[in-house]
């Protein structure tokens, strides 16, 4: 069973693409950076290979900057579904994404020039 969403038996296709909570997560995200391209209900995609060529390559989204962003919310997510597994810790989806946004200007105040310019006014 997912520990993000409690429902169907957990994959690395469901964590990332299918996922309840990873979705609500994608659409704030979207919203954030302005990345319309980026919300989930626009996704058609069968394997998390296939989803990640397809969102690795959205046109007229920088990619270096949003590949960035794609790692950075992967690994949150992956950090988030540890901590229900092994800690019995969750967050909700909107802290989640507060993390992210701090862990973002981290990244850019780190060198992540790419990601500080996509993510620039969000």
């Amino acid at each position: 069973v997912c520990p993000l969403c409690r429902s169907r038996p957990e994959s690395s296709h469901h964590i990332l693409v299918a996922c309840r909570y990873s979705k609500r997560l994608w659409g704030l995200v979207a919203v954030w950076a302005s990345i319309p391209q980026a919300d989930p209900s626009r996704w058609v995609t069968a394997t998390v290979r296939d989803w990640w060529l397809s969102m690795g390559t959205l046109e007229g989204v920088p990619g270096c900057g949003f590949r960035s962003l794609l790692l950075l919310v992967n690994w949150e997510l992956w950090l988030e579904r540890n901590a229900r597994t092994f800690k019995r810790a969750e967050w909700p989806v909107h802290i989640l994404l507060f993390k992210i946004k701090k862990e973002a200007r981290t990244w850019g105040f780190a060198g992540a020039k790419h990601l500080s310019a996509l993510l620039e006014g969000a």
